[in-house]
């Protein structure tokens, strides 16, 4: 037999699920060579994840899609708590709960099918550059060449081999619900061409590819974890669920807001979703759990259905319509670490698993891929210090154990006897007042508002006071500006594009104080002499802006003050598009736009006058805060990250 075809890429990319392409996007976006390779034989077209916070769609808006993500989703912004009556009945219990927290963003949590999200990942990457998922494809080996060092970026010391699976190959161990046929009644139009997706490569056809980099991001059991040697450490209980997503007929008044039933026949999390399905979480206590993992193998949809008619009960209930549905055991197991060395590295459920109810699988997932993504792409490109690479472990592993913490909690009331550790304080009369309670203490978590990034060179800690609300490694709190050129207001997740750079967000304050207004002279001096950190980085030819944008947001109305009394490098000029007129905002009160208030420095803490200096990382965390004046401290932290040009 002849030998295997030999081929390079500078990133393989294993598992097309949402870690998986949020990684892919930033190759696509950067002009990374990348590839992409799946098991399955198509892309998820129903079901799985379907839960989407706030953070998620920050980053969604940051990419270009979060329009379309508007267009299909269902709102979960309100749930309900139902309980038992006493009498045989349900009465819900405390009024309907919304995410008030929320009040000030566009966003609020929303449900829509992860098969949609990765049409949005695709289509976007598809736009961007020739990288596409290879169906139907398994890797079979991995080699890794130890000496090799990260610098050296002609080396390809990762060597996998790569097979072409039969369909049947391809689909064994699917989810029931994914290997019932699907047509194109069953999807939006724009998935028909994904029903069938052209195989490259014919059922046993063999290559041997080298890489620089690779992520395994194929699920919770991981071949690429193995190949690693990293175990998955936790435990997975004994207890089975079922899910199903159908259309339900029912006279239960709440089904279309979501929430919790909680009665003596067991608890269930239901959840509105597009098209009018309803996805139910259920125990199916009747399982013998005894006999484990080959039980799941015994569960029927009827049997999930029939579980949601004993807890709904007086109401009725019944479908005709069901999308998707499988079963699944509770497991919290997380990997000790997400990385081996700078090259190799998993995201997404390779390294972290949970009960699917508390609805961050995915967006975890993809915050994973969309960390690693930008520091690989970033680091292959020649900007950055490979050493950013070590700090993917370190920000994501504590979100992760901080996700599992949140779902030992919520999870413990779902069981139909909670253990005393876990159980129900006795502050708390009922089950459903506690599960409300695990909600309100974690949702700051669980909205992204708090992810507790550690001190690293991409996170300065040293606070100065300057910007009192805004913390280093936390992201970017959300606000609304308008544009100094046409007027116009903007979120600040659309302006600050997911496109690979960083950001140094001039807050010039008041410019008609003369003081002021010589302190932003004299940095923007700064910024156009040779040594500054926009000339030092910038490749030769290259625009100002090509790696570090610098924008200006000041306390002004945009009638104080005109863009051309600003200086030139705040404003850069283009032979070809002109001057800078998306590079000047202001913070003030748009009557058209509520959002637009004008209260930018008070949310973030600055003083409206003196303003300040913060630098946002290409996924819009805060990584640096300071004085204007601090253009040592400022130089020093991307001194820190990026790499001069070497041309």
């Amino acid at each position: 037999m002849a030998d295997s075809p030999v081929s390079h890429t500078d990133v393989l990319i294993i598992g097309a699920g949402p870690a998986g392409l949020a990684a892919a996007y930033w190759m696509a976006r950067c002009g990374i060579k990348a590839r992409v390779i799946d098991k399955r034989t198509r892309k998820v077209m129903l079901g799985h994840a379907d839960g989407l916070r706030t953070r998620t769609l920050e980053l969604f808006d940051s990419i270009g899609f979060q329009h379309k993500v508007l267009h299909e989703a269902q709102s979960l912004a309100h749930y309900a708590f139902w309980r038992s009556d006493g009498n045989g009945g349900l009465h819900r219990h405390g009024g309907n709960r919304q995410y008030d927290l929320l009040s000030d963003s566009p966003y609020y949590p929303m449900g829509l099918s992860q098969a949609r999200i990765e049409r949005f990942f695709l289509d976007t990457i598809r736009e961007c550059s020739d990288i596409d998922v290879e169906r139907s494809i398994v890797a079979e080996s991995l080699s890794y060449t130890d000496d090799v060092e990260i610098d050296e970026f002609d080396a390809y010391p990762i060597t996998v081999k790569l097979r072409a699976l039969t369909e049947e190959e391809a689909n064994a161990g699917l989810p029931y619900g994914d290997l019932r046929a699907i047509g194109r009644s069953d999807v939006p139009q724009d998935e028909w061409n994904d029903l069938n997706p052209k195989k490259t490569k014919s059922p046993g056809e063999t290559e041997t590819l080298k890489a620089k980099f690779i992520i395994g991001s194929d699920g919770a059991h991981s071949w690429t974890r193995k190949q690693l040697n990293i175990p998955l450490e936790g435990s997975t209980t004994e207890a089975l669920w079922g899910v199903m997503d159908v259309i339900p007929i029912t006279d239960f008044p709440d089904i279309r807001r979501g929430g919790f039933v909680a009665t003596e026949a067991g608890t269930i999390l239901f959840v509105s979703r597009e098209r009018q399905l309803t996805r139910f979480y259920v125990s199916l206590k009747d399982v013998d759990e005894g006999a484990g993992n080959k039980e799941r193998s015994s569960v029927t949809l009827d049997m999930i259905s029939k579980r949601v008619q004993e807890i709904f009960s007086p109401f009725q209930f019944s479908y005709e319509i069901c999308d998707w549905w499988t079963a699944y055991q509770v497991g919290q197991r997380l990997a000790p670490t997400f990385s081996r060395g700078r090259r190799m590295h998993l995201a997404g459920d390779a390294v972290h698993t949970h009960s699917p109810k508390i609805g961050l699988g995915m967006n975890t997932s993809i915050q994973d891929g969309f960390n690693i993504g930008w520091k690989i792409a970033l680091v292959l490109k020649g900007i950055a210090h490979p050493s950013i690479i070590d700090t993917y472990d370190l920000e994501r592993h504590r979100v992760a154990q901080e996700v599992l913490h949140y779902d030992r909690n919520f999870f413990a009331h779902f069981q139909e006897d909670p253990p005393p550790e876990t159980g129900p304080s006795p502050c708390f009369e009922n089950k459903a007042e506690t599960m409300r309670n695990v909600l309100e203490s974690f949702e700051l978590f669980a909205e992204g508002y708090k992810s507790f990034y550690q001190a690293s060179p991409l996170v300065l800690k040293e606070a100065t006071g300057v910007a009192k609300h805004l913390d280093p490694g936390e992201r970017l709190p959300l606000v609304k500006i308008r544009n100094q050129a046409d007027g116009a207001s903007e979120w600040t997740s659309r302006i600050l594009k997911s496109d690979g750079r960083f950001r140094i967000l001039l807050l010039a304050g008041d410019m008609l104080d003369e003081s002021q207004k010589q302190r932003v002279v004299t940095f923007s001096e700064y910024l156009a002499s040779p040594g500054s950190i926009l000339q030092r980085f910038t490749p030769k030819g290259h625009k100002l802006d090509t790696v570090i944008e610098v924008m200006t947001i000041h306390s002004l109305t945009v009638d104080d003050i005109e863009l051309s009394d600003f200086p030139q490098v705040l404003r850069l000029f283009d032979r070809k598009w002109g001057w800078g007129y998306d590079k000047v905002w202001s913070d003030s009160v748009f009557p058209l736009d509520r959002y637009c208030d004008g209260k930018v420095y008070k949310t973030w803490g600055v003083d409206r006058v003196r303003g300040a200096l913060v630098v946002v990382r290409p996924d819009q965390y805060i990584g640096w805060t300071g004085e204007l004046e601090d253009v040592d401290g400022l130089s020093g932290y991307f001194d820190g990250i990026l790499r001069e040009p070497k041309c």
